[in-house]
């Protein structure tokens, strides 16, 4: 590509085309590649419904509007009868992809300058959230009992009258037992709609008896996970109820009727006067029924944090947050090494960086206990 004249009028080019172009340069791979394809994508069909379909036409008005917008869907993340919602944090994420991109096309000599970097444009955003140690959601002990208490209590009174209550009730608190115990990440057992290979953890992976099940990890590994024994009762519970034909069904499974009914053979209709709920049409017609997405798993733990008068700062208990409290509970009652091996990390260096604050604290308990001392 040749563009050395630094003063020439910038070239029109078609905004998907120059992002196609972008996409292939370099070495993005992996689910970082897919997300900001992703992101992309997504913003430039939000540009096309406003008429901008041109890089030349991207200006600081537009990013300013296209960061009202996801102020918007940050709010919406706070309404449960809102769809599209979404946090602080992955907004920033978005943002910062689109301006990565914008970058490029300055480095390239597509555009003059990056308006996604303009300080009028930044301010129509929420402050970037606080990633240091201690900041970011972790569920604590006394949020995690209040949740399982609840799902406990819901899933004692459930009325199993046609199936589809119970096995909704079950599966909803096999969930939050494994994201509160352990240290899963949601993505690794929730079926991921941007990457074919997530698929959702599946009966053949869990091994009970052996306390672990198996999952694809963040580096698209197969890796082993720990089942610690306050999962197993749940999960046997939730495998009774379900009663899965094969190892190939979902551990946690979509109760959302289009998802199943899409699943089923082409022209199945309903037979008259049928109570069946879909997941037993989908037994009986030895079809795998499709496993709960990450966005639904985010709506389950919104519904439940709801329900139970959980609120933590106005958020709902996040499913990362259940893997971070997990580690940030062996980290203090065991060890950093503890904690590293159940949340599978491969440098000491992060689970030591992610728990600082704990140790930041017990010197400082231990300081004014010398102090006090001499």
């Amino acid at each position: 590509m040749n563009r050395t004249d630094k003063d020439a009028s910038p070239t029109p080019q078609p905004l998907e085309d120059v992002i196609e172009e972008f996409l292939e340069s370099g070495t993005k791979s992996g689910n970082y590649r897919s997300n900001l394809r992703s992101a992309l994508q997504t913003w430039a069909g939000w540009l096309a419904d406003r008429g901008i379909t041109g890089l030349e036409d991207v200006d600081k008005r537009a990013m300013a509007k296209y960061a009202e917008h996801l102020q918007q869907r940050i709010r919406a993340g706070k309404n449960l009868d809102v769809d599209g919602g979404i946090s602080a944090s992955t907004a920033w994420t978005y943002y910062d992809y689109i301006s990565a991109f914008l970058d490029w096309c300055v480095e390239w000599d597509y555009i003059r300058e990056n308006p996604a970097q303009k300080g009028i444009v930044k301010d129509e955003l929420p402050d970037r959230p606080n990633t240091e140690s201690g900041s970011q959601q972790f569920w604590s002990p006394k949020d995690r009992d209040a949740l399982i208490s609840y799902i406990d209590e819901q899933a004692a009174e459930a009325v199993d009258e046609d199936g589809l209550q119970a096995v909704a009730i079950l599966r909803d608190r096999a969930l939050a037992y494994v994201l509160a115990y352990s240290g899963v990440r949601g993505g690794e057992i929730l079926q991921d709609p941007r990457d074919d290979r997530r698929a959702g953890l599946r009966w053949e992976d869990v091994e009970i008896e052996s306390s672990r099940a198996t999952v694809l990890g963040k580096d698209q590994q197969r890796e082993p996970v720990q089942l610690p024994e306050q999962t197993h009762q749940p999960l046997r519970q939730l495998h009774r109820v379900v009663d899965p034909p094969s190892g190939e069904w979902p551990v946690f499974p979509s109760n959302h009727a289009p998802s199943l009914h899409s699943s089923l053979p082409d022209g199945w209709n309903r037979p008259e006067n049928d109570e069946k709920n879909l997941l037993d049409h989908c037994r009986t017609l030895s079809v795998t029924p499709p496993a709960l997405s990450t966005n639904g798993g985010r709506t389950v733990m919104k519904r439940l944090c709801d329900d139970a008068d959980i609120d933590i700062d106005g958020e709902y208990l996040k499913p990362h947050g259940g893997r971070r409290g997990a580690g940030e509970t062996l980290y203090r009652e065991l060890d950093a090494a503890a904690a590293q091996r159940a949340l599978r990390h491969k440098d000491p260096a992060t689970t030591s960086k992610m728990y600082s604050h704990i140790d930041a604290t017990e010197l400082a308990e231990d300081t004014s206990e010398a102090f006090e001392n001499s």
